[in-house]
């Protein structure tokens, strides 16, 4: 059990990440020089990397050989909770930030990059 958790041990290191910043006030990110949309594109990479973290936990717990569509559910159904969660925690728990479904969307999309990313270039490339 122990050594399951350690296989995955870089993505509950991100997840504290993830929600640590998501609970966060806005206006702590005031200094910070932004674009239309870059708060998308940061939604996007961060649970790209989230779930890229998660893949990498299944390839190290099956010693490399996972198969090609289990994980890849698996890994984009925890993606889109764990988004869901964030999201939540936003809206309800965290009243100074806001709950957006185009976050939801955003997150989802950098879910699906990272799925997509492991399709092509970990199970079509393994012997």
């Amino acid at each position: 059990m122990i050594k399951i958790l350690l296989d995955y041990k870089w993505c509950f290191i991100w997840a504290i990440i993830v929600i640590v910043l998501c609970t966060l006030p806005g206006n702590n990110f005031d200094a910070v020089p932004s674009y239309p949309g870059m708060d998308k594109l940061v939604h996007c990479g961060m649970f790209f990397v989230f779930c890229t973290l998660l893949y990498n936990g299944v390839i190290q717990q099956f010693s490399g050989k996972p198969t090609r569509w289990v994980p890849f559910f698996i890994v984009s159904i925890l993606g889109f909770l764990f988004a869901g969660l964030t999201e939540l925690l936003q809206l309800y728990i965290f009243t100074y930030r806001s709950g957006d479904w185009w976050d939801l969307f955003a997150d989802t999309v950098g879910i699906g990059m990272a799925g997509f990313a492991y399709l092509l270039n970990y199970v079509n490339r393994r012997s």
